[in-house]
């Protein structure tokens, strides 16, 4: 085999990495991009490659470029360049810390460990509240975490079940960088933040305790501690403290309680938080027999870091990077590296399909295909119409019927859809209210049962709060199945979907989906 060129080098990416926007930067700082690994109401986040890295293991980074509301005015620039600072100095594995970054960029950046990981909010959705061991893994961590953090003079501001990464070694808390205020949350995340932040309060320890048992609340119950409803009606479960605990062990009930009291002065410190979480966990295993022979802080530690063993990534695949060029004007080629050779191929991303000419940096321009350009037989106009079996719809919650059949057998009332314009792009993340407006009616309602192994993929309803997963075609990237879909069409927001029926379908009864993909815009 002859040597490898040296303008390439090996990375190993995610399976699932979404491609770059046409007006995505192709390289941020020292970092050359790749991907897209995710974007939220403080930025949008990339994979990228480190090239100074001698390791192919170590070389992609996740690169954020920082866009919010919070960052419009200069005059906040100095206290971001001092946040990041201090961010830099926190001693925790359990918070996602800068490698570098540079807060007089235009946008500002921040480069941190790649991290491959399932958010808290998925994890919990699809499973339900945690055992009572990985509970007290979590709820430990969290406030371990939050303690380095304060330690250094950063208060989080805004830790919601999405902002919390497990993987095989235990949670992480991400997005320190950017203390979103507190009118910007109070949509989204009513149910995380203390009176006092609703309020218009700055970010405080206090604050954060709140969150923590909010967050420790929901992963153990798998519901939102002061239930659903709108923000206002939510805050003021909040203010009254009339909160639910129902289903969270009775261990970790009055530690919780606490945390969610109104009165900021009134909730336990950090150091509380831990040695009461960490008492429960050891009166749980002496009544089963199973107490450790320490008390040593790090051994605790350890074994309860082993309840996330299971809790696995999927394998990133190893890809040849290509530094042809001018890197600074010039988009990497990534070629997907098979069995010790480089095959140019089409290579599958995030549910989008890059095509060979794009692999090598071709043109647009096609050879010749025929002598006679007549001698083409034109296509028939009845060949190129929609596949019946597939529709753009809306599903809206409020039009749904109540029903005795269970969730995966009833009918799901849907009315077709659809728009004379493209999907807007780049214009900011709409209420999904906003983005039902913007399609119109295109028949009569009609009813579906939505299959339990249906493929799904979400972009924004049920993806992590402030957070949109899609690919170059504005279509949803985070997968899903039927069952976990159905779950929000009883209470979520009006959705936008794609919907197939199945092909095999018997009897007469309403058409069965057997995969929906949600429309979306950025």
């Amino acid at each position: 085999m002859s040597p490898r060129s040296p303008r390439e080098i090996s990375v190993l990416v995610p399976p699932d990495l979404a491609p770059l926007y046409p007006d995505d930067p192709s390289r941020i700082g020292p970092y050359l991009v790749l991907g897209r690994l995710g974007q939220g109401s403080t930025g949008t986040v990339y994979a990228a490659v480190d090239t100074a890295s001698t390791s192919s293991g170590d070389r992609l980074v996740a690169v954020k470029l920082l866009r919010s509301p919070e960052l419009e005015s200069p005059d906040v620039y100095p206290a971001l360049a001092q946040r990041l600072r201090n961010l830099s100095a926190v001693d925790s594995h359990r918070v996602v810390t800068p490698l570098a970054f540079d807060a007089d960029a235009n946008p500002p950046w921040l480069s941190m460990p790649y991290i491959a990981g399932q958010r808290l909010s998925h994890y919990v959705t699809k499973r339900g509240g945690l055992g009572v061991g990985k509970l007290i893994a979590l709820a430990t961590a969290l406030a371990e975490g939050l303690s380095a953090l304060h330690a250094r003079g950063v208060a989080h501001g805004s830790l919601r079940p999405s902002e919390v990464l497990l993987e095989s070694h235990g949670p992480h808390i991400m997005e320190c960088a950017v203390a979103a205020d507190s009118e910007r949350l109070r949509g989204s995340g009513a149910t995380w933040l203390g009176p006092e932040r609703y309020r218009g309060g700055v970010a405080t320890p206090a604050a954060d305790v709140f969150a923590w048992g909010a967050v420790v609340a929901f992963a153990g119950t798998g519901r939102l501690p002061f239930g659903p409803g709108e923000p206002e009606e939510i805050s003021q479960r909040v203010a009254s403290g009339s909160f639910s605990l129902d289903g969270l062990p009775k261990g970790l009930r009055p530690v919780v309680g606490r945390a969610l009291d109104p009165n900021p002065d009134r909730r336990p410190s950090l150091r509380e938080v831990i040695g009461a979480v960490i008492a429960v966990w050891q009166t749980e295993n002496t009544e089963a027999g199973e107490v450790p022979g320490t008390d040593s802080r790090e051994e605790i530690g350890r074994i309860l870091e082993r309840e996330w063993h299971g809790v696995e990534p999927p394998p990133r695949v190893p890809e040849v990077i290509r530094l042809e060029g001018r890197m600074s004007n010039h988009r990497p080629t990534r070629t997907l590296f098979l069995a010790g050779a480089v095959t140019v191929a089409a290579v599958l991303i995030g549910g989008g399909v890059w095509g060979i000419s794009q692999l090598t940096g071709g043109g647009t321009e096609a050879g010749p295909v025929a002598d006679d350009i007549s001698d083409v037989p034109e296509e028939d106009p009845a060949e190129e119409e929609e596949d019946p079996g597939t529709l753009v719809v809306r599903f809206d919650p409020a039009e749904q019927e109540e029903s005795e059949a269970g969730e995966e057998e009833r009918a799901w009332t849907y009315t077709p859809v659809t728009r004379e314009d493209d999907i807007p792009r780049n214009q900011g993340i709409p209420s999904h209210e906003a983005w039902a407006e913007q399609w119109e009616e295109d028949g009569d309602p009609a009813e579906a049962v939505i299959r339990p192994d249906a493929e799904v993929k979400c972009a924004k309803f049920c993806a992590a709060a402030e957070h949109v997963f899609l690919d170059e075609d504005a279509r949803g990237t985070w997968d899903l199945t039927g069952s976990d879909f159905v779950g929000y069409l009883s209470w979520g927001p009006v959705m936008i979907v794609e919907i197939t029926f199945a092909e095999d379908q018997e009897g007469d009864g309403p058409r069965e989906v057997v995969k929906v993909v949600e429309l979306f815009s950025d």
